[in-house]
């Protein structure tokens, strides 16, 4: 796809990527002087289509959750040309999480794990009790929380990037997406309506992640994994790496607990405990 004609303010560098809908291109806005990512959808406009109306909820949400830890929109809304729509984007320049363990760090150590760790949070934590005006928003569900949607910049800040596949806090399921390897055994039923659970899980499988530079589950097919995610345990953090902090165990055994009753509640709850992580270390 080409770089979309929105007039002479974008100027195109580069892509830096695509995805299942669309594809994300660097570009100068000459009139900020800021880089900015411009994200463009496959699909031709369709104002029915289900696609084009995540994609203004997504703008809407972005529009909403002004936070540090949290990419921002650049432009207010949606820009319409022709019969294309597109996002106008922060542009993040850093190193998404697994590139950041693969190039950087290695699994993290407890400083910078809890640190970025926390930043994470404290984002998704925010979205959960935001209010956006739209129908059924009762705080924002991320339901896509993996290591390639958190950037880190080279000063240390961590940046959660795409609500693409969000919901409210009281919409009703219509599917199932998201990356099963992070998800919740709830998500992964259509039928089953979510709520901020379902990222407290996530955010478990995701701590695991950086503590040990590996994935929560080790399955050869899909069918096993699934299987896994339903009844199976995490991989105990300290067989895959000895270094790894021996109590970041207990917080994720307890955010990714299968009924979503017996996890955190709420990320504020599972911030006090890796606030008792910092506190009682040697």
């Amino acid at each position: 796809m080409a770089f979309p004609k929105l007039g002479s303010r974008y100027k195109f560098i580069k892509e830096l990527g695509k995805g299942g809908v669309g594809v994300v291109n660097l570009a100068l806005d000459s009139h900020s002087g800021f880089l900015v990512a411009v994200k463009t959808l496959f699909q031709k406009l369709d104002e029915d289509s289900p696609i084009i109306r995540k994609f203004k909820i997504e703008a809407n949400i972005y529009l909403g959750l002004e936070h540090p830890n949290i990419v921002q929109l650049k432009a207010p809304g949606l820009i319409v040309k022709g019969n294309q729509i597109h996002l106008v984007m922060e542009h993040v320049d850093g190193l998404t999480l697994d590139k950041y363990v693969e190039q950087v760090t290695g699994p993290m150590p407890l400083e910078i794990c809890l640190n970025r760790f926390k930043q994470i949070v404290s984002a998704i934590g925010f979205a959960h009790n935001k209010r956006i005006s739209i129908e059924g928003y009762k705080g924002v569900l991320h339901l896509d929380i993996k290591p390639n949607n958190i950037f880190i910049l080279p000063n240390g800040t961590v940046k959660v990037i795409d609500y693409g596949i969000s919901q409210g806090g009281g919409e009703e399921r219509n599917d199932n997406m998201g990356t099963p390897m992070f998800m919740a055994p709830e998500q992964m039923n259509p039928h089953v309506n979510l709520d901020r659970r379902a990222d407290i899980y996530a955010l478990g499988c995701l701590l695991h992640y950086m503590a040990t530079g590996m994935n929560p589950y080790y399955a050869t097919s899909m069918q096993e994994l699934q299987q896994k995610v339903l009844y199976g345990k995490t991989s105990r953090i300290n067989k895959l790496y000895p270094a790894a902090e021996s109590k970041f165990q207990f917080i994720i055994d307890k955010a990714t607990q299968k009924n979503p009753d017996d996890r955190f509640q709420s990320c504020e709850e599972m911030v006090k405990y890796l606030d008792a992580i910092k506190t009682n270390k040697n």
